[in-house]
């Protein structure tokens, strides 16, 4: 990792302003055609118009094309040196600012953090300290900041604690290119840090000695830190305790600089048991391994790129719902789990569910000698950040599964929590389907939950679909007189 300084050069921003006396420098900087600047010549100094008396007459100063050079150099130079790498996507402008949960509680919890997290940006002093369940937001509104210090010419470092620690490790071998003391200070020392995932790291006594010295030496100097961590705050010892802030430790005399924010607790999403993202073949369905060429017909190879496209904007931005139709059951498995495995990628946990499985999870777990077992299923399930509901055949279906699954979707309409639902069915055959009247509600508002096919849907298929259910059982029955 670069020294700060040898990234940065000058420690103080560039100004955009230019002093009334530098009059000569101050033009918008005209372009000759081959691009050389025609104030300077290219040689990047002007002269200052000056009286003859003044101490630096006489003396160049840099042009205005080296300054807005210089000041595209410095922004590039801030991002190499925060180590955000692909989480400079992750802003305030794309977070959403009530969360993921369902719960209005959760929702107000994460709305007030966002705020103070953006006036922390803006002005940052103390330390914010995030703490929540995985997946619930933490680690984007860390990254938010650090990407709005750096828009403001602030340099702001991102480091991941099990990464950091790797790397302090590394430095310690003769061939590193840079030595662990200077590794050690540019964390310690960073303008601003940000230290995600407090808590993961292994437990040795060396890795939490670092960390301890770390943390102690930025609470002793005050210097701006944020630190998101998924372990409730009691599990840690007390020297990290009181200078993460612990409120529980009610000591009067204690000098807190921290300001600490509980977002949403779930259950570990392990306690669901039915993930389908931790088989290989769901974690090897992404968009590049999708296969456009596969298709039957232009019309065809056109809705394919088209449900591609629509997938990935969804996976980039999730808003409201999206339902993945079709009749090749791969296609529709593949495109859900591509942007399950993207949202993933990105630092989310998404929760990618087989209804028959789901189901089936919850009527064993009505059996279960475990005590909450079946509650927590439906809570990890209804709560999670990021759902997907493979296969939902609707039609068949008992009274018991309809009623469980709307007690699962009606929550996360209501929380507007991105759900991506995949059926051989279009929606019009979904919602005209018995005994669905409110689950009819959720998936017919086109604002909120878009209808993609993947590939082609025969003329044939979709008539019958789109007829209603007397016409279709007539259908049915004129075309099989036995079934009288």
């Amino acid at each position: 990792m670069p020294k700060l300084n040898e990234l940065l050069g000058d420690p103080q921003p560039e100004r955009s302003a230019v002093p009334p006396e530098y009059a000569a420098a101050r033009p918008d900087v005209p372009q000759k055609d081959d691009g050389v600047c025609e104030r300077c010549g290219g040689f990047g100094f002007v002269r200052r118009d000056l009286p003859a008396d003044h101490a630096d007459f006489g003396r160049a100063v840099p042009c205005d094309c080296q300054r807005a050079e210089r000041h595209v150099d410095r922004a590039e130079r801030l991002q190499r040196y925060s180590n955000l790498g692909p989480l400079t996507r992750l802003t305030f402008e794309n977070l959403i600012r009530r969360g993921r949960s369902a719960d209005p509680r959760d929702q107000a919890r994460f709305n007030r953090c966002v705020d103070e997290a953006e006036a922390f940006a803006q002005d940052p002093q103390g330390w914010l300290v995030l703490a929540g369940a995985s997946g619930c937001g933490k680690t984007h509104i860390a990254a938010a900041v650090a990407n709005r210090c750096i828009e403001r010419g602030l340099p702001a470092l991102f480091v991941v604690v099990p990464d950091l620690l790797d790397h302090l490790r590394a430095a310690y071998r003769p061939d590193s290119e840079i030595s662990y003391d200077e590794l050690f200070e540019q964390v310690r020392s960073a303008p601003v840090l940000v230290l995600d995932d407090l808590g993961t790291q292994s437990a040795t006594p060396w890795a939490q000695e670092k960390l301890f010295q770390i943390i102690n030496h930025r609470y002793n100097a005050r210097l701006p830190t944020v630190v998101t961590t998924n372990t409730a705050l009691r599990k840690f010892d007390d020297r990290l305790r009181t200078r993460l802030g612990d409120p529980s430790l009610s000591q009067p005399h204690a000098d807190l600089i921290a300001n600490v924010h509980h977002l949403e607790e779930r259950r570990p999403l392990e306690d669901l048991g039915v993930n389908m993202l931790q088989l290989p073949m769901v974690r090897d369905m992404t968009f590049e391994s999708f296969d456009l060429a596969d298709y039957r017909s232009p019309r065809d190879q056109q809705q394919r790129e088209q449900a591609y496209r629509a997938a990935m904007n969804f996976a980039d931005q999730p808003d409201g719902w999206m339902v993945l139709f079709g009749g090749r059951a791969r296609d529709r498995t593949h495109l859900a789990a591509a942007i399950a495995n993207r949202r993933h990628a990105s630092g989310e946990q998404p929760v990618f569910v087989q209804v028959t499985d789901f189901l089936d999870s919850l009527r064993s777990a009505l059996n279960d000698d475990s005590p909450g077992k079946y509650d927590r299923i439906k809570r990890n399930t209804r709560d999670c950040p990021f759902l997907i509901l493979e296969d939902l055949e609707i039609g068949s279906r008992s009274d018991w599964a309809q009623e469980r699954l709307t007690q699962l979707l009606n929550p996360r309409c209501l929380g507007r929590l991105p759900t991506v639902i995949t059926t051989p069915h279009t929606l019009t055959r979904l919602v005209t389907d018995p005994g669905w009247e409110r689950l009819a509600r959720l998936l017919t508002d086109p604002k909120f939950c878009s209808e993609i096919g993947v590939g082609e849907i025969s003329d044939a298929e979709q008539a019958v679909a789109k007829a209603p259910r007397r016409a279709r059982s007539q259908a049915k029955t004129q075309a099989n007189p036995k079934s009288r």
